[in-house]
């Protein structure tokens, strides 16, 4: 006969999962529970087990090796069905159990004395409980109590033993969590490297060799390089790899070969299966790499097309990992497109676009140079005035092609050392070269030279130019320093100009 389940059970069944110890082995405590058992009662057989759905599982057996009991035929599946100790005195004159196989065997149990585990919560998992082959007359008050006193002691060790796994699974996790604690503080300050980079003035090469390096100390990486493309082969040089890496995959890595799929845009390619890596780079499978990230670089020609950055482990890229990688590429295109910029402005500022001339950048490191020199020059401003009707009448294509014209004719015919500038809109300046004896009068009859060549290609071009104005300053003897200089042949430019405006009139 089987016990009827409580509505319960299943709340019962969880109580027990709690203390996890249905697939341990008999603990030593709990022999001596169950040996201070048998010696109490003076029984051959005393257990500690735990009802489980379908089974009965000892935790401590004395005077008989039952590890393991179908629940149907377990006494102690009725035990933790009530609230005290279950007492059978004769198992063979109770009908719940005089069919019971452990009962009919030859030597069968005849007594049975069983004390609910009972947990904290209030549910009974396991019993412990003493049996005879020979029947009894029961047990006495004091025999129940100490059943019952041995039970509560074997839910104290269940007790104890759960608060120590509990410990130990929240060292653990705070283990793991300091673990990821001090990964995230690693990447972060790899992170911020990173960016420190950015702001450096460093080749895009140079960048990225400086990135590999940070990145690989705290992604795992065996071993980083850089890629360049010629024509359909790639070649490869070492930027990083990792102390004890097998020299000849090393060696491998760094030989040329066939062109696969260059990684585009930003994205960084993440190689993380054979078959990945068997469609992008074959021959980093066949060398024996696991796991791969292309990174690329923004760069073409002679430059690295991206960064190679391989596991020897299948080991997966971590997202954090994912995101140093796309970092350490998004910083590099960063820092090629950066530079790209700064020598278009470089570029723009020292020599003018439109004109082919010398910018305002070159016009003031030269002009510092010749007054930190010891020969006199002339400083000339010149001007083309009421240029911007004449470009409203013709268009802006058809007047920045004259204007071209006009300063091409402006730089011609100068002696070696002399050179004419663009320093905004219709305004340029020239720096020639005067006798210390020289005054100003023969030096800007001399300037306005390469203004009257200006007008004259002007007129060429079948255009009349309204006029120029020209203002001349001589070093050292006008002025004391460059900006002074600068500003005295401003001014006289302006004077020059308004006396044609009068004229005009």
């Amino acid at each position: 006969m089987s016990p009827i389940l409580p509505a319960e059970e299943f709340v019962r069944l969880e109580a027990l999962a709690r203390y996890a110890v249905l697939d341990d082995l008999p603990a030593e405590a709990f022999a001596r529970l169950a040996t201070l058992a048998a010696q109490f009662f003076q029984a051959p057989i005393a257990l500690i087990n735990f009802v489980a759905e379908d089974s009965a599982r000892c935790q401590a057996c004395v005077g008989v090796d039952l590890r393991v009991l179908d629940r149907q035929v377990s006494f102690c599946s009725y035990t933790v069905m009530q609230p005290g100790v279950l007492v059978v005195p004769d198992l063979q004159q109770d009908p719940r159990f005089v069919d019971n196989p452990l009962v009919t065997a030859p030597g069968g149990y005849r007594f049975y004395a069983g004390a609910p585990l009972t947990t904290p919560s209030g549910h009974n998992i396991g019993t412990l409980c003493v049996l005879d082959t020979q029947p009894r007359g029961g047990a006495s008050t004091a025999e129940r109590e100490a059943l019952q006193n041995l039970a509560a002691l074997a839910v104290d060790e269940l007790e104890l033993r759960r608060v120590a796994a509990e410990l130990e699974r929240e060292v653990r996790a705070r283990d793991r969590l300091m673990h990821d604690l001090r990964r995230v503080t690693r990447h972060s300050e790899t992170l911020l490297a990173i960016f420190e980079l950015a702001d450096l003035d460093l080749l895009p090469q140079e960048l990225a060799e400086h990135a590999a390096a940070l990145v690989a100390d705290v992604t795992d990486l065996g071993w980083a390089g850089l890629v360049t493309t010629d024509g359909d082969t790639w070649h490869t040089r070492t930027v990083w790899q990792a102390p004890g890496l097998n020299p000849q995959l090393a060696e491998r890595l760094t030989q040329p070969s066939p062109r696969g799929t260059d990684p585009s845009g930003d994205a960084v390619h993440f190689l993380d299966t054979p078959a990945a890596l068997a469609r992008t780079r074959p021959d980093l499978l066949e060398a024996g790499v696991c796991v791969a990230a292309q990174v690329p670089l923004g760069s073409s020609g002679d430059q690295p097309s991206h960064l190679l950055a391989v596991r020897t482990r299948p080991l997966a890229w971590a997202a954090a990992d994912r995101v140093l990688l796309e970092t350490v590429g998004r910083c590099v295109v960063a820092g090629v497109r950066r530079k790209a910029a700064l020598d278009a402005a470089q570029r723009e500022a020292t020599f003018d676009a439109l004109t082919g001339l010398p910018g305002r950048r070159s016009f003031e490191r030269d002009l510092d140079a010749r007054v930190a020199g010891e020969e006199p020059f002339a400083l000339v401003r010149c001007a083309f005035t009421d240029f911007a009707a004449l470009n409203g009448a013709l268009g802006h294509v058809e007047g920045d092609v004259l204007l071209a014209r006009c300063a091409e004719a402006l730089g011609r015919g100068l002696t070696d050392g002399d050179r004419a500038y663009r320093l905004d809109g219709v305004h340029f300046a020239l720096l020639l070269s005067a006798s210390p004896e020289g005054d100003r009068e023969t030096a800007e009859r001399q300037a306005r030279e390469a203004p009257a060549r200006a007008l004259s290609a002007a007129r060429d071009a079948g255009l009349e130019l309204p006029g120029v104005s020209v203002g001349t300053a001589l070093w050292p003897r006008d002025a004391r320093s460059a900006r002074a200089l600068l500003h005295l042949a401003s001014q006289r430019r302006q004077a020059d100009e308004r006396r044609n405006s009068s004229a005009a009139r």
